[in-house]
């Protein structure tokens, strides 16, 4: 990783942003909206956005530290509402050989947000917390459907790399978003590999997309055990350290797959396959 310096923009971009995904702060929104409103009771609700856009962090940090000298408030808050050091330290993302490093963030309606990762960064803020916060800093592609998004009637997904999202909201926690890999087309005559980018989806190394459903345990009320419809059973066969000084073993797990006529009276646990 390496140092870089964050300019005046993004400063601002930043520390708005994660203090608008930041639940603690949420009476803090309501009350500097209350505040325009009173300001100006004719103000809409896009130049109310506007205003925290480019006023709501700084009118944080001053509330809250006028407010210190009277209330008590968390350290950590104390201290984020200062906002993050100039000097973060950062990775590259779309400039890495690997195609991955695409993301797709779900919106609050139906619309759908997907972007390149263009820096991976660790923001850091003083104090004696030494609070720290990782965040994506990425290029989002327009929503406009039929220009920077379309979609198949199979579900597919694409996106167009020629067209931008209008807004400067680049920051996103990785929390928030989905990986995706952006794959372009085939090139045919009258056409260029980069009017359309088909979206798919990446999941990680050892992790496996299942239904919910799946995931519920069928539990009998009148029996203190996962009691499986399936003939087909697994179970776990535990091997616990003793602590005496002799025949010392570690604890390990046995795995094997039997049938519900195998099992003896003592098993009582079963994780149905």
């Amino acid at each position: 990783m390496e140092q870089r310096h964050l300019t005046d923009d993004d400063y601002n971009v930043l520390q708005t942003f994660l203090m608008l995904n930041c639940p603690a702060f949420e009476p803090y929104e309501r009350m500097f909206e209350e505040f325009m409103m009173d300001k100006n009771p004719n103000i809409c609700g896009d130049d109310i956005q506007i205003a925290k856009d480019n006023h709501y962090a700084e009118w944080v940090k001053n509330y809250v530290n006028e407010a210190s000298k009277i209330y008590q408030f968390p350290l950590w808050m104390l201290d984020f509402v200062q906002g993050p050091k100039q000097n973060y330290k950062a990775c590259h993302g779309q400039d890495k050989r690997t195609q991955h490093y695409g993301v797709q963030v779900r919106g609050t309606t139906n619309t759908d947000y997907y972007g390149l990762i263009e820096e991976i960064m660790m923001v850091e803020y003083s104090g004696s917390v030494g609070f720290k916060v990782m965040v994506f800093k990425c290029k989002w592609f327009d929503t406009i459907v039929g220009r920077g998004i379309r979609k198949h009637k199979s579900g597919i997904v694409d996106v167009s790399p020629r067209w931008q999202y209008e807004k400067y909201d680049p920051f996103i926690l990785s929390g928030n978003c989905d990986q995706v890999c952006f794959i372009p087309y085939l090139r045919v005559r009258g056409t260029s590999a980069n009017d359309w980018w088909a979206c798919t989806k990446v999941v990680p190394r050892g992790v496996r997309e299942t239904s919910e459903d799946a995931l519920t345990a069928l539990q009998d009320d009148t029996h203190d055990q996962v009691v499986a419809p399936s003939e087909m059973l697994r179970f776990e066969t535990y091997v616990v350290e003793d602590d005496s000084d002799y025949d010392s073993r570690r604890l390990f797990r046995q795995w094997r797959i039997c049938f519900e006529d195998e099992l003896e009276p003592a098993c009582t646990i079963l994780i149905r396959v």
